[in-house]
């Protein structure tokens, strides 16, 4: 009787082993593919076309060897100080939004037209997407 219940016992001991080995399995796999979407963010400190973008997160706007410029510090990107070249029409946007005290909320993607020898010019678009999830984040 005493080895028929330490074998039950060691087979339970075994199932409990088991289940936890999966469920652990299964968590870290989990965690993989939430962590995942994270990867798409530069670590460079650069922008990336089709990037969130708010005049909330503009430090400075200014003018630089003909370029317009911004400097954009928005944690939630990996972006610190992060100096961004517009074109006039983004960097008059942003200028009369600041100055109005209006929030701008859209994406900022890359201007093939304007870009040129490796620098890059980005443009604001409307983006309903992030107007809505902005919209709800500030309720």
């Amino acid at each position: 009787m005493k080895s028929l219940f330490k074998l039950a016992a060691v087979g339970c001991l075994a199932a409990v082993l088991g289940v936890g080995c999966a469920v652990a399995a299964s968590f870290v796999k989990y965690q993989d593919e939430i962590m995942e979407p994270i990867a798409d963010y530069s670590s460079e400190n650069r922008p990336v076309s089709g990037m969130f973008f708010s005049t909330e997160y503009v430090v400075e706007e200014y003018e630089y060897d003909d370029a317009y410029c911004l400097l954009y510090d928005d944690a939630d990107a990996n972006l610190f100080e992060c100096e961004i070249i517009v074109d006039l029409e983004t960097y008059e946007l942003v200028q009369y939004h600041i100055k109005n005290d209006r929030k701008l909320v859209g994406s900022l993607v890359l201007n093939d037209d304007y870009s040129y020898d490796g620098l890059e010019v980005f443009t604001f678009m409307p983006d309903p997407e992030f107007e809505m999830a902005d919209a709800s984040a500030n309720l």
